[in-house]
């Protein structure tokens, strides 16, 4: 068989100082919530593997990140990875509470992979727009039609991005370990990663140049450019007020609005990402991260990059 390869991002785990804290949180942000054994599961209201697995810790710090792996290619994985001198077990590490192998990457992260296909994404009817010079929504009040307090929930989790030492190194370790692809790279502060075969989005995982390892953000689809905001709003109106966007990013392309965790990560909701095939070819640039969107900040492309507030 050919070398086993992940198919795609099935979720991470997140240590925090609060349970109820988090679960307001992303309850706000449209996951649904479920307690299970000291444990609180996340996920889109459409998935049925938890995204987000969230143990109680002293500190806000990540647990583990989770991929999926074909069902068929588990055992042939695992065969790899013991030979690449990676102790694997099926056993999860206090608060892992995902099925399938882990084992712990070079710099000491628990990564878990799960043998199940990804369920597909819902396909959601979107109205008419009047957009391009067409005229196809005619005698409609589209603004009745879009209810802030009824919107439509993040369809699933697309991507994750993670602080890490060593970089150009764990971007080989990836690539050459777990079968991921970099598809585009930030000079000397990115790395941009795909998943699958065919028709992929641009990028599912991503690793930033930093001191140590952490968790920097994640990021759910949503529909349209209408549940991008109306979440915005939602999150405003809870009180978590500090955000960056909306805006549209130049890498991937992809419309974007973070909104700051309580612990310092942020949280994005995203939607029109660039597909890519194999044909794609990954380049470095040195372009800012947005083609438009708010002020400028800092934080979001020079030497901090979202700081690391995770402990060493």
């Amino acid at each position: 068989m050919t070398d086993p390869k992940v198919t795609g991002l099935c979720g991470f785990g997140l240590e925090v100082p609060e349970f109820a804290a988090a679960q307001r949180f992303y309850e706000t942000f449209g996951l649904a919530a479920q307690r299970s054994d000291e444990t609180l599961l996340l996920a889109c209201p459409s998935r049925r593997d938890p995204e987000i697995v969230v143990t109680e810790g002293r500190q806000k710090r990540m647990h583990h990140i989770s991929f999926f792996i074909a069902p068929e290619h588990e055992a042939a994985f695992a065969d790899k990875l013991r030979r690449a001198g990676l102790a694997v077990t099926d056993a999860p590490p206090p608060g892992g509470r995902r099925a399938g192998l882990w084992f712990q990457d070079p710099w000491g992260t628990w990564i878990n992979l799960n043998p199940t296909h990804p369920a597909p994404t819902p396909q959601i009817a979107l109205p008419p727009a009047n957009l391009g010079g067409r005229g196809d929504r005619v005698d409609v009040n589209l603004w009745q039609e879009l209810d802030k307090n009824r919107n439509r929930p993040p369809l699933r989790i697309g991507h994750m991005l993670i602080f890490t030492q060593d970089w150009e190194r764990a971007e080989g370790f990836f690539a050459n370990t777990l079968g991921l692809r970099t598809t585009d790279r930030g000079k000397g502060k990115v790395a941009f990663m795909a998943a699958g075969d065919g028709v992929t989005d641009h990028h599912c995982f991503g690793l930033i140049n930093s001191s140590h390892r952490g968790f920097q953000h994640a990021s759910f689809q949503v529909a349209a450019l209408d549940d991008l905001g109306y979440g915005a709003w939602r999150m405003r109106a809870a009180g978590y007020k500090e955000a960056f966007g909306p805006g549209r990013h130049a890498i991937a392309s992809n419309l974007f609005h973070y909104t700051r965790d309580p612990w310092g990560s942020w949280v994005e909701y995203y939607a029109d990402m660039d597909k890519i095939t194999e044909r794609w070819q990954c380049r470095d640039w040195e372009s800012l991260p947005y083609t438009w969107g708010p002020e400028w900040s800092p934080e979001f492309w020079n030497g901090e990059m979202n700081a690391n507030l995770e402990p060493r």
